[in-house]
């Protein structure tokens, strides 16, 4: 599914490109070449979801993969970053339970810092 999502993004990144020309008026040969690119990715796209051989499970997955959100997985890994050790391992453990399919239950606690308390220490 990885291959999906950096086609999509791909698709995403040169439709902007062409789309930020075309507000420009510049009509650039860029923006040509990388509308003539999108279309092969929306080709690919088109292919992989429709593709006869594959049973339709697969292809259930293909749409529901290209329907949703294509940059919320990066953002997810940007924000997974920012988490301490202790915080990712929970959050590991988080994501195992759900995709077992058990439900979740999530309470949050919220702590004020204060205007003096040192963020290192």
């Amino acid at each position: 599914m990885s291959a999906i999502h950096h086609m999509r993004a791909a698709l995403e990144y040169l439709e902007d490109f062409v789309r930020q020309s075309n507000e420009k008026a510049t009509g650039s040969r860029g923006a040509a070449k990388f509308s003539e690119y999108a279309k092969k990715i929306n080709w690919i796209l088109t292919d992989m979801k429709t593709y006869p051989h594959f049973c339709d499970e697969v292809r259930e997955g293909f749409r529901k993969e290209m329907e949703s959100d294509v940059f919320a997985y990066v953002a997810i890994a940007e924000k997974c970053s920012l988490l301490d050790p202790k915080q990712r391992e929970m959050l590991d453990g988080l994501l195992d339970n759900i995709l077992d399919g058990e439900t979740i239950e999530i309470q949050i606690e919220r702590v004020e810092v204060q205007e003096n308390d040192n963020v290192c220490g």
